[in-house]
């Protein structure tokens, strides 16, 4: 049996993704028609689909053997902010159990997970005491064509084939990596691998200067015990906390405890010392250490790569830490022109899969219902689409109106008469007036724009550089130019509740919510 956890931080967090989280948590911002986290959640429910087309019998592939049996989002938002999407989540995927766990302050990407290892490792009621065999950890800004079966081939291949000496490094995580540009992976974890065994032998989390263009896609698959290391760093922590070194108090503990740390551990018996809320980082931590503690002991066995762009496979090594690395699209939600640049590919990703469907004749095959891609011509309902479009089954859409490609649209908008949308999203109950033009832009919730606008984004900073290989999206591109202070090229954003009357032109600038803008608008944020 396997579990999902899915970090999803708290409300200090996705400051960058204003203002688009100002009135709804991060996580659950739609892309293509889903919360960013259902994508994750659709990844474990689309492996446990895999398990039920393979045979029990065939030994020879993992994905058979094992599925996700629950799914549990950690991080420290509100419970009531949540609940709606919970309730929906768990009516989508029924066969997936779906919990939030809210941390008691936050913790790092691995504190929370050693806060709540308990939870994590525990029996479902029904599995008949079924122990769990490994667990998936996501961060929650991560958009991915996740190839979780891949990783899960690779981590059991390689805890299961070693031999007697190497089952003393047993592998303890498999981290699902990719290649960047060497001047792009000074942003990223950068990773040093043995190309033929895939051991992880250095990690860096974001260096001054380049190390490897290797670099942590923040998906990882990971052992129980896994949780042994984190409370060795943990204890180590608590020591150094004792020995009045502050700059690791400072660093590692939480807000709620930082000026009586020293007292309250000296108070409590060694168990509850070592159960506390610490933070702890999954990157700068865990992975480092066993990145140090990835040791020789291991068999140069790999079967190389096949140039396909899939994870390579038969890697045999009594190695602590893999890499799966992959040339599956992938990238961060750190700022609002990354959901333009996810948002088309997960509609792209959509296209894929009805096709597959379609050619292997399997009808049910559990995609959530609210979810179908809109990808002809000419809907039934009359507008035209270029490419790949999502409608809400709730949106009117005007039977003059052109979508596409890349286009989102969200529960009860209005789109009117002659407009004309790309590459853009638009949020639940927005108005677009018509004969109005909207590209490369975010229309926030409740927002109206008015007729004969143009709405206009910069097309630049939500792509990669198609003329690079492996270039990613930079994730910690300035909001303004150092030289003349004026506004980055953006995509345009309305936040909610925005008005902008009718015949104004809005190129390349952010909208606060609740504005009304009565004249036009270049490179500018209106507060």
């Amino acid at each position: 049996m396997l579990k999902a956890v899915i970090l999803i931080g708290g409300p200090s967090k996705g400051t960058r993704f204003r203002p688009l989280s100002l009135d709804v948590p991060k996580p659950l911002f739609p892309v293509a028609g889903l919360p960013v986290v259902q994508h994750h959640i659709d990844a474990c429910y689309r492996l446990g689909q895999k398990r039920s087309s393979i045979s029990e019998d065939n030994s020879n592939s993992n994905v058979g053997k094992y599925c996700v049996a629950e799914v549990l989002l950690l991080g420290y938002y509100g419970d009531d902010e949540l609940a709606e999407f919970l309730l929906t989540a768990t009516q989508s995927y029924p066969s997936l159990r779906i919990r939030y766990l809210r941390e008691p302050d936050a913790l790092g990407t691995a504190g929370g997970l050693y806060h709540f290892r308990d939870t994590i490792l525990a029996p479902l009621d029904n599995s008949e005491g079924e122990q769990v065999q490994a667990f998936f950890v996501m961060n929650g800004d991560v958009c991915a064509d996740f190839p979780l079966d891949e990783m899960l081939d690779m981590h059991f291949n390689n805890n299961s084939h070693q031999s007697q000496h190497q089952q003393k490094q047993p592998v303890l995580i498999t981290v699902m990596a990719t290649e960047t540009t060497r001047q792009q992976s000074v942003h990223y974890g950068c990773m040093v691998v043995d190309k033929e065994t895939n051991i992880i032998q250095h990690y860096v989390e974001k260096p001054s200067t380049f190390v490897s263009n290797t670099v942590n896609c923040g998906v990882y698959l990971c052992s129980p015990r896994l949780f042994d290391t984190i409370a060795d760093i943990h204890l180590e922590i608590l020591n150094s906390n004792g020995n009045g070194n502050q700059q690791n108090i400072s660093r590692y503990t939480t807000s709620n405890n930082k000026n009586n740390i020293n007292q309250q551990q000296q108070q409590k018996p060694v168990e509850e010392r070592v159960a506390g809320a610490m933070v702890i980082w999954m990157e700068q931590d865990v992975l480092r250490r066993l990145a140090g503690e990835s040791g020789s002991s291991c068999s140069s066995m790999s079967s190389g790569g096949d140039g396909s762009g899939r994870i390579k496979k038969g890697s045999k090594c009594g190695g602590v830490a893999l890499a799966a690395t992959t040339r599956n699209w992938w990238s961060q939600l750190k700022t609002a022109g990354a959901a333009i640049y996810a948002n088309r590919h997960y509609l792209a990703l959509r296209q894929q899969r009805q096709r597959l469907l379609q050619r292997e004749s399997v009808i049910d095959l559990p995609l959530p219902s609210p979810v179908k891609c809109r990808l002809a011509t000419a809907d039934p309902k009359g507008y035209s689409t270029i490419g790949n479009v999502y409608v809400h089954p709730s949106a009117q859409v005007h039977p003059t109106a052109l979508l596409g490609p890349n286009v989102s649209v969200g529960e009860g908008a209005f789109i009117d008469q002659g407009v004309r949308i790309k590459e853009s999203i638009v949020l639940q109950d927005a108005v677009i007036g018509q004969h109005s033009l909207v590209m490369h832009s975010i229309i926030g919730r409740r927002a109206k724009v008015g007729a004969w606008c143009r709405v206009e984004g910069s097309a630049a900073c939500s792509d990669p550089n198609p003329n690079v290989a492996y270039a990613k999206m930079t994730p910690q591109l300035p909001l303004f130019n150092a030289l003349d202070g004026r506004l980055n090229p953006s995509i345009t954003i309305l936040g909610c509740g925005v008005n902008v009357e009718s015949e104004v032109v809005l190129l390349n600038s952010i909208v606060l919510p609740y504005k009304t803008l009565t004249r036009s608008y270049k490179n500018e944020i209106i507060l």
